[in-house]
């Protein structure tokens, strides 16, 4: 028998998964608002979104350890937190300006990104299977 706690903290597990992934899409939204709409734009895909992708899974690591979440999906939503720390990093020859082949480092940014949003697919998708396969609470 499952305690309410543990019943509470998986289902919003499995919510916060499809958060993520809103956020993670939302973030792919911003990107191209910036690019072909509004430069403003740049400010809530690298600021306040990144900020969200970076400290939502970390909360659900915390989260899923209390509902008892296997490991391996804990480990897939720490995935998506370092990511995050990464696209920042790919980002640093831009910033600093760098001339010739290290600036081409930056282009992985976007290579990244693709990268963060297959195991955001992932995650959805182990969760949902989990959440399926996972014996109902006793009522």
């Amino acid at each position: 028998m499952r305690s309410q706690t543990t019943e509470l903290a998986r289902k919003a597990f499995v919510w916060g998964t499809w958060v993520v992934g809103a956020a993670v899409v939302i973030q792919f939204l911003l990107a191209g608002l910036g690019v072909f709409a509004y430069a403003g734009f740049f400010f809530w895909h690298a600021v306040v979104n990144a900020s969200v992708i970076f400290l939502l899974p970390v909360l659900l690591v915390l989260i899923g350890w209390i509902g008892g979440v296997p490991g391996r999906l804990l480990r897939l939503t720490a995935a998506i937190s370092g990511l995050t720390v990464l696209q920042s990093l790919l980002l640093a020859p831009y910033h600093m300006a760098v001339e010739g082949p290290w600036r081409a480092i930056a282009g992985l940014h976007v290579l990244n990104a693709l990268f963060l949003f297959w195991v955001m697919l992932r995650l959805v998708e182990r969760t949902r299977e989990w959440r399926e396969g996972a014996p109902a609470a006793d009522a």
